[in-house]
């Protein structure tokens, strides 16, 4: 039960550092499309318009919060695992125990 528990926490510390990293493309999406925005880049009529050229002019930025997204995905599923493993260790080493008489 002590590997399942030594993953658990490498599962929590990676899903802990693919959340930081998806709010921080996400942080570096919304200031680079406020600049765009305020010095021009961005000038659509209405909001589909200026949505395209913000997908286009920062497509670097939007594929960033993408695979931010995409890592952070499976590093929940990777923590599940380790959850659910650490629950059937949990299980089997308690269906090993000596029952107890009273």
């Amino acid at each position: 039960m002590e590997r399942e528990l030594e993953n658990l926490e490498k599962a929590l510390a990676e899903h802990a550092s693919a959340q930081i990293q998806h709010e921080r493309a996400r942080e570096a999406l919304e200031l680079a499309r406020a600049t765009a925005l305020l010095s021009g880049t961005i000038t659509g009529k209405n909001a589909e318009e200026r949505e395209a050229q913000a997908r286009t002019s920062l497509a670097e930025q939007y594929e960033a919060v993408r695979t931010a997204q995409e890592a952070l995905v499976w590093a929940r599923v990777r923590l599940e695992l380790a959850r659910e493993r650490l629950s059937v260790a949990k299980i089997k080493q308690g269906a090993q125990a000596p029952l107890e008489v009273v």
